[in-house]
């Protein structure tokens, strides 16, 4: 594969991935799912939801009071070939729910999590796609 090819598939494989956290803030289910192949799976908070599955009905579950917001740093993403892609991230995410609509910034003292993220990606038809993304709670903030 040349420097080019290589060059933007990690560009776009990582515009996925920003793509999915910028839904995920913005409550746009159907825009998660729509970053995952047909059979991808996102492991999360000890679940395998399948992106043309459960992911929506379990996305659906969660408070519509929240403010969240998941900050991407450190992203590394590698082609592995012309049709597939690894990338992985550190995600802080910041929680604020006291029940109510949002009026204004709410105050926090501290970020929620921050997890580390591990992402396989795959060229389909639509382009490139989440394969496979798993979550995993590296520090919890009191």
């Amino acid at each position: 594969m040349d420097t080019s090819t290589r060059v933007a598939i990690e560009w776009e494989c990582s515009q996925v991935l920003l793509r999915f956290y910028d839904c995920f803030d913005r409550f746009d289910y159907d825009g998660m799912v729509s970053l995952f192949t047909p059979d991808g799976v996102w492991h999360r908070a000890g679940k395998a939801l399948e992106a043309r599955g459960g992911m929506v009905a379990e996305l659906q579950t969660r408070s519509t009071t929240q403010t969240m917001r998941h900050v991407v740093t450190n992203l590394i993403v590698r082609a592995q070939d012309e049709a597939h892609a690894r990338g992985s991230c550190y995600l802080t995410a910041y929680r604020h729910d006291d029940g109510q609509p949002r009026a204004g910034p709410p105050s926090i003292s501290s970020p929620y999590l921050l997890l580390v993220v591990t992402a396989r990606f795959a060229w389909v038809d639509e382009g490139w796609k989440l394969s496979e993304q798993v979550m995993k709670r590296e520090f919890e903030f009191s």
